[in-house]
């Protein structure tokens, strides 16, 4: 069974939002501790780590046959079946275990640190887009 390209359309777009509406926090230099813009941008790092993992699931489960059991795992298995790349899973997963802190223990997260690990991996979401992209046209077939 092959991967359903326009709701893949429909999660890359939806990244992309989700990116560009982080990245104008991060530029107009509003997230500060306890901030409102801050309470955003932690949940629109929940919005990418969802429409990230929905990609990955989707993808693996069309196209490889292969399910997961969680954020984690997901990344993990993206990049065990080529999905993406090394250096992307490394930048990747600290992320996605920070979801898990975002979700489960909000009150506990650290703003300083959130916003350091955000502003460093800005482009992330564009190099995963690009490289889920890059795998599925590898894979069929397409140069």
């Amino acid at each position: 069974m092959k991967a359903d390209l326009a709701r893949i359309k429909q999660y890359m777009a939806e990244i992309k939002r989700n990116s560009v509406e982080l990245n104008q926090l991060i530029d107009e230099n509003e997230l500060t501790p306890n901030s409102i813009p801050m309470k955003a941008a932690k949940y629109i790092i929940i919005e990418l780590a969802e429409t990230m993992c929905n990609t990955i699931q989707h993808i693996l489960a069309k196209e490889k046959g292969v399910a997961v059991s969680g954020y984690v795992d997901a990344v993990l298995k993206a990049y065990e079946n080529g999905l993406i790349s090394e250096s992307l899973f490394k930048r990747l997963k600290p992320f996605f275990d920070f979801r898990n802190s975002l979700i489960h223990r909000y009150w506990t997260v650290d703003d300083r640190l959130l916003l350091e690990n955000v502003r460093r991996g800005k482009h992330d979401f564009e190099d995963f887009m690009a490289e889920i992209e890059s795998s599925l046209q590898a894979d069929s077939g397409q140069t």
